[in-house]
């Protein structure tokens, strides 16, 4: 819901999320992620405000951000020119950086992820972006149905380190590694084969 904080005045996006369509051990681990996220006040950052249960829901309060994902811009205009893509790394970087200092791992870096914001940039540059979802985990939601869906979405794997890929300890070099093929996406409409971002299984010349 596009929703007025009451105390804040400000306009939020609220999701509500059935608490019976998620285990309790995946509830705390987003309430944890999330109040983590709660430390994040960053240009590059949709914000978290607050998460908690409420009734028969998790209530989950976040900055409303107008615009659309950069998967979305890609698909309706096409590959994006090099000075705007360089722009979009330059602020997913400073956002990177602000999280490392706060101790928070994004796990958010992926076309669908950064939101491209209507109109010109402070600066007067063109895109000015927020990377939503950060710092939340993957969390499935059970409906009861044979179709599930996600509270927050996981990583494509063409977007995925591959450590990511192989389940082992992740740090910020696997959002590091996230954002360049981002920038492959973007630059080229297409995502990286799983081939061209891990030259582990590339063929050998």
């Amino acid at each position: 819901y596009k929703a007025i904080g009451d105390d804040s005045g400000r306009t939020v996006a609220m999701q509500l999320i059935p608490l019976a369509s998620l285990s309790e051990g995946e509830r705390v681990r987003f309430e944890e992620s999330a109040q983590g996220a709660r430390k994040l006040d960053h240009d590059n950052i949709a914000r978290v405000f607050d998460t908690g249960a409420e009734d028969d829901h998790l209530v989950f309060v976040s900055e409303y951000v107008e615009g659309e994902s950069a998967a979305e811009w890609i698909d309706e205009h096409g590959p994006m020119p090099v000075d705007a893509v360089l722009r979009i790394g330059f602020q997913v970087a400073n956002a990177l950086a602000a999280a490392e200092e706060r101790g928070v791992a994004p796990r958010a870096i992926q076309p669908a992820n950064l939101i491209i914001l209507p109109g010109m940039a402070a600066d007067g540059g063109w895109p000015g972006v927020k990377v939503r979802n950060f710092g939340l985990p993957t969390v499935k939601l059970n409906s009861g149905e044979a179709e599930t869906h996600e509270l927050a979405p996981s990583t494509p794997s063409q977007f995925a380190s591959p450590e990511q890929r192989e389940n082992r300890a992740l740090d910020v070099r696997s959002d590091i590694f996230s954002l360049g093929a981002t920038m492959w996406f973007l630059l080229r409409g297409d995502a990286p084969s799983l081939a061209e971002s891990n030259p582990r299984l590339s063929a050998p010349d």
